[in-house]
């Protein structure tokens, strides 16, 4: 039977045919599929009709486009089925790979093949996907949104004889999006905002094909054909989604996209028709931009300058150049703006843009500065003007960010007011709670080292004690307190830990790991005994590990698992043994304590070897015994290979099929260069015989790719068994493996290698050694003869479907 990748090509190949059989059978294939797509349950052949529309669906487009625009809206209402081989292997987990969300994807991508020959029809079907409940659909169609709106240099102008469209994709994108109304036009703003940015691109791309190069062309959009007109209607479009949309987040993007339109393609010259258009769009985007400042939140100000700062720097137009300045001079007169831009001013320019351009920024000295206004702000808050700060604070802390680290200054400015101003921040604290939630930890930081310490401290109490009732509401923000801070309170903080404990608060047990770290130097084993310990067996319990992610890079951890004993250790790793995977934050943790505990480490890993044998035939698969390799842990841990190589020979014996993966790759991680003494640790084993010891070692030896460096060992193995044992073509697999090879004839000069290095076999005394290397070399030299006939075979068929390239 025909497989379906020979079907596909020759579906392919019957696209290109123009004869009336091949009319009426493309047209055929396309019902069958069509017909499976609409009514079919079983995910093979739905997803196999997938791959035959996106062969040949071009050639009826109209018709392919139809029938996917209601596959796509229909398949989720079907419960797929699958194959029972299948599901007798990866159980119900299958549908986590293999469901309507993934059928829909592949969809798009079909249907971005025909996304020139079908505009209309395939833009309604992405716009309607962009609403999609699953965000994996949702992703896909404003990727494939983007790439329908974008310049391809082939479709504008053509290639090999072949007339280009221009700008008509382009242009009915622009014509569609202009007839939403305006709720329609909110609704879809993530697909308008995708289709902006694309429309305005300074660069429009284009890549071809040989049998042997790809070639990637990038050139300037155009200032020809409709294009002037698309971007300048794109411009307007944005500017009108503007006042249609409501979050901080959604008008952050906006002011984004139409930044776009200030940007020209890096080869432009600056008297170029397209550089020409740049400059009208940058104009009428910094005068949209102007417009804004005076009422606009302080966000979106900051954004504003920042983009026409840079729009000034890189200006070759002296038009551009004042237009940008008329926005620095609008900023300016922005009094509240000063003041955010120094406490929030991540984005902000400091200094004149006309000086700034002239010389690089200091941005150590801009710091300084922006640290000793704060303060001095911090000093001028009273009772007389509290209101006025305090409508300050709570609007500056709504700013919009991922990560709290950009707001060192403000961090400054708060501790700073709750240190000189200790009864205005307390009552801050208790009257604004909840607007100033984020924010808390340089206030409490402030009031704990200040003369309202006894009342913060009831305060954190009075958490602790409604922690149940809050579901630990504001634990984290009482236990980070004392992160790095020598007023600690142990006490408090083991109240808070069990306050965490009651409530599930994993999260605040972390940090309470973190906070003991911070201090060991001044708790010292105090602190790991009554704190980290105990926190470290709560996380234990829960099965989580999460708090190495926020320790790793400490030096203090180094110093307070370098100082653990055996018991105290093995706690620490047995809480790690919930981690999925072994990835470099984990490493750090281990090799802290390998340094000093390395053979308990290797029997951490033959731990996590042993979960991953139980939960082999579980259909969650995610968790990985041993990583791919080691980027340091290798060195403590090589100091004791005898010791490794006993870990690892009893952990064989528990499944020996699985080794090579398992125990044997964590050799390889541990012995990567394969040392003398590892090396003689394994020949101790071949010297004392035995089937189960031969099979071990190869095993190990299987992880080294054929290098070299095991050709000792398996020499010795080969003098050892007889010539009838099945472990002779075990050890041809050992040596017969390559590793990663690259071009098309990789794999023909691995084997000519390959054989060259066993040469020296056949001069061995021992009978069997050569008659093992004469069999072999005899093997390499077919697979050498046959890897070369089939990539020239697979050279000559790529030059028939790619082409040669031009000489």
């Amino acid at each position: 039977m025909i497989s379906h990748e020979t079907r596909l090509k020759a579906l392919a190949r019957l696209a290109r045919s123009q004869t009336e059989g091949a009319k009426l059978t493309l047209r055929e294939e396309v019902a069958q599929a069509s017909k499976i797509l609409i009514s079919e349950r079983n995910y093979g052949p739905l997803r196999s009709s997938l791959d035959v529309l996106e062969a040949i669906g071009h050639r009826l487009s109209a018709e392919t486009v139809d029938v996917l625009g209601t596959f796509v809206r229909t398949v989720e209402h079907r419960d797929l089925q699958y194959p029972a081989e299948e599901l007798a292997v990866f159980g119900s987990g299958i549908s986590k790979y293999q469901n309507s969300q993934t059928l829909v994807v592949r969809a798009i991508e079909v249907l971005i093949t025909l996304r020139y020959l079908e505009t209309r029809s395939v833009l309604q079907i992405f716009l309607g996907l962009t609403r999609h409940a699953s965000e994996q659909v949702q992703r896909k169609a404003l990727e494939a949104l983007s790439a329908l709106a974008d310049y391809n240099i082939e479709v504008f102008y053509g290639r090999q004889g072949v007339r280009g469209i221009g700008a008509r994709p382009q242009q009915v994108v622009i014509d569609e999006l202009a007839q939403l109304s305006d709720v329609e036009l909110a609704s879809f703003s993530m697909a308008a905002l995708a289709l902006s940015r694309s429309l305005l691109s300074p660069t429009m791309e284009a890549n071809s094909w040989s049998f042997e190069t790809v070639t990637l062309s990038r050139g300037a959009t155009p200032a020809v054909s409709e294009v002037p007109e698309i971007r300048r209607r794109a411009i307007q479009l944005l500017e009108r989604l503007y006042g249609l949309v409501d979050s901080i987040s959604e008008r952050l993007a906006v002011i984004d996209a139409l930044h776009d339109a200030t940007r020209r393609h890096d080869t432009d010259s600056l008297d170029s028709d397209a550089s020409k258009m740049i400059v009208r769009d940058t104009s009428e985007v910094l005068t949209f931009y102007e417009r804004l400042i005076g009422g606009a939140d302080l966000q979106i100000v900051q954004r504003i300058e920042s983009h026409s700062y840079w729009t000034y720097f890189h200006a070759g137009d002296e038009k551009i150049r004042e237009k940008a300045l008329c926005v620095e001079r609008e900023i300016a007169q922005n009094h509240e703006y000063q003041i955010y831009r120094v406490l929030i001013g991540f984005e902000g320019v400091f200094g004149d843009w006309s000086e700034l351009v002239k010389s690089e920024r200091d941005f150590s000295a801009i710091e300084q500065m922006r640290k000793q206004a704060a303060s001095q702000y911090a000093a001028t808050i009273t009772s007389a003007n509290y209101d006025d700060w305090r409508s300050r604070i709570i609007a500056f802390a709504k700013t919009e960010s991922n990560d709290l680290a950009t707001f060192p200054i403000f961090y400054h400015f708060l501790e700073e007011f709750a240190k000189q101003e200790p009864e205005l921040a307390l009552r801050l604290v208790q009257e604004d709670l909840d607007a100033v939630e984020r924010f808390l930890i340089p206030l409490l930081r402030g009031l704990w080292v200040g003369p309202r310490h006894d009342a913060t401290r009831d305060m954190i109490e009075m958490w602790i004690d409604r922690a149940a009732e809050t579901g630990g509401r504001h634990l984290f923000v009482s236990t980070k307190l004392f992160l790095s801070n020598e007023e600690f309170d142990l006490d408090l903080l083991k109240r808070l830990l069990g306050a965490a404990e009651r409530t599930k608060e994993v999260a605040v047990v972390r940090q309470v790991v973190s906070v003991a770290i911070t201090n060991f130097r001044e708790g010292g084993m105090g602190i790991v005994d009554q704190l980290f310990l105990p926190a470290i067996a709560v996380l234990t319990r829960e099965d989580d590990a999460g708090w190495i992610f926020d320790a790793w890079f400490r030096r203090e951890l180094r110093d307070l698992l370098a100082a653990l004993d055996e018991r105290s250790a093995d706690a620490v790793l047995r809480n790690l043994l919930s981690l999925p995977r072994v990835d470099y934050h984990a490493e750090e943790v281990l090799c802290a304590i390998a340094r000093v505990h390395p053979t308990q480490v290797i029997s951490y890993f033959g731990d996590r070897i042993d979960i991953s044998l139980e939960r082999r035939s579980e259909s969650r698969r995610e968790f990985e015994a041993v990583p791919f390799d080691f980027h340091k842990l290798q060195e403590p841990l090589s100091t004791i290979p005898r010791e490794a190589i006993r870990l690892m020979r009893e952990s064989f014996e528990k499944d020996r099929a699985l080794f090579q993966f398992l125990g044997g790759r964590l050799l390889k991680n541990i012995f990567p260069k394969f040392s003398s003494e590892f090396e003689a640790g394994l020949l101790e084993l071949v010297s004392d015989g035995g089937d189960d010891n031969y099979s071990f070692v190869l095993g190990v030896l299987r992880n080294y790719e054929g290098q070299p460096i095991i050709h000792r060992i398996c020499r010795e193995i080969v003098r050892e068994i007889s010539v009838e044992s099945p472990l002779r073509s075990e050890v041809v697999v050992v040596l017969e493996a390559t590793g990663v090879v690259s071009g098309r004839f990789g794999f023909a000069d691995s084997y000519e290698r390959k054989r060259v290095e066993m040469l020296e076999w056949l001069s061995d005394p021992d009978d069997r050694v050569r008659d093992f290397a004469e069999g072999y070399i005899s093997r390499l030299e077919r697979m050498r003869d046959s890897e070369k006939e089939r990539a020239e075979e697979e050279i000559a068929l790529d030059k028939f479907r790619y082409g040669e390239p031009p000489t």
